[in-house]
């Protein structure tokens, strides 16, 4: 938005979208609720909130949740906002979940594409042998409007995993960093395991046999094509200027040749690319391995190449290579993800 208030139609660095105020106003209104308030302080009104692709800043956003707190003290009011989502409200983010083949594969896209959501959490899913664990990241300090986004994005990580798996997801365990809310009953029959509240973490247990499980709307070709819009969506979100996606492209581009070609590509010192992608968060390592993966699921989908093509465009000497790396990534082999997504029934990984 400009001084006046007015939408930006251009998307520059630091916007994000306004979907998740949306339904927060929504919520209320229907609870018989004001944020009137909210409106007045952030200048954000209802009508500019319901435009297509309204983009605000992070502290509009805070400074509007923290407005209504203080306005309404609906001790579920985080509860219900979460409860109002399904995947179909993220746009192509939710339809590219929904279409991934199993539960790992939805969660690396949740994890890669999370800033065309709303949230101010970041996921986290590891795997300790029968058991993975998803965390939600947060970096805000103990507070109303922390203890609101945490519960909130909880109940929509939650719901939108059981919407994509077809089931309720039996956790083994949850851990909450809020204190125990007045409906943490409820919660828990949400969620159909016992909550540790005032927790170190906010962070879901379940089987890992969980996360292979065939979702079932799997499309490994809309699949493909959703992931290449998300990735589209971000670098315009970023207004172009995102070092993390002009480097995944610089990588894409020069065929995996190293990061000595990518930062020429780039026009920067080997260590200034390593500098700037610390400060981003990430890293070469885990981009290179990240874009290789990416592209080895859409060649594989598309079933055009063969496998020592597929290799050589990812830039492996030996096709044999490229299979052993895929199976550490995926759990399968190239030859295995391909006949699944061709028939639509995947092979469990061995």
């Amino acid at each position: 938005m400009d001084k006046n208030n007015n939408i930006i139609s251009v998307s520059p660095t630091g916007l994000r979208p306004a979907l998740g105020l949306l339904i927060l106003c929504q919520t209320l209104e229907e609870l018989g609720l004001d944020h009137s308030a909210a409106s007045k302080i952030t200048g954000l009104s209802r009508n500019q909130l319901e435009t297509p692709g309204c983009l605000i800043k992070s502290g509009q956003e805070i400074a509007f949740i923290e407005a209504t707190l203080a306005a309404n003290t609906r001790p579920d009011l985080a509860y219900l906002v979460g409860r109002r989502y399904h995947f179909g409200v993220f746009g192509i983010w939710g339809l590219a979940l929904i279409c991934s083949k199993n539960l790992l594969q939805a969660f690396q896209v949740a994890q890669e594409f999370v800033e065309l959501t709303h949230s101010f959490v970041g996921l986290e899913l590891s795997v300790e042998g029968p058991v993975a664990s998803i965390a939600l990241r947060d970096h805000y300090p103990a507070g109303a409007v922390r203890n609101f986004v945490v519960e909130r994005d909880l109940i929509v990580t939650l719901g939108i995993a059981t919407e994509a798996a077809g089931q309720k997801l039996p956790l083994l365990s949850l851990e909450v960093a809020i204190p125990r809310p007045g409906h943490a009953l409820e919660i828990e029959r949400l969620v159909g395991c016992p909550v540790e509240f005032n927790a170190l973490h906010t962070r879901a247990s379940l089987s890992s046999d969980l996360l292979q499980i065939i979702l079932p709307q799997s499309n490994a070709v809309t699949w493909s094509a959703c992931v290449r819009q998300c990735r589209e969506l971000i670098t315009r979100q970023h207004g172009g200027h995102s070092f993390t996606h002009r480097v995944q492209r610089a990588i894409a581009d020069s065929a995996f040749q190293g990061i000595q070609t990518v930062a020429h590509a780039l026009g920067v010192p080997e260590r200034t690319l390593r500098r700037q992608l610390q400060r981003e968060g990430t890293s070469y390592r885990v981009l290179n391995q990240k874009t290789r993966l990416a592209m080895a699921q859409q060649f594989l989908a598309d079933d055009i190449l063969r496998l020592d093509q597929v290799a050589e465009r990812l830039g492996y000497s030996e096709a044999a290579n490229f299979s052993h790396a895929f199976k550490q990534w995926c759990g399968i082999t190239p030859g295995q993800y391909r006949r699944s997504t061709r028939d639509g029934s995947a092979e469990k990984p061995l």
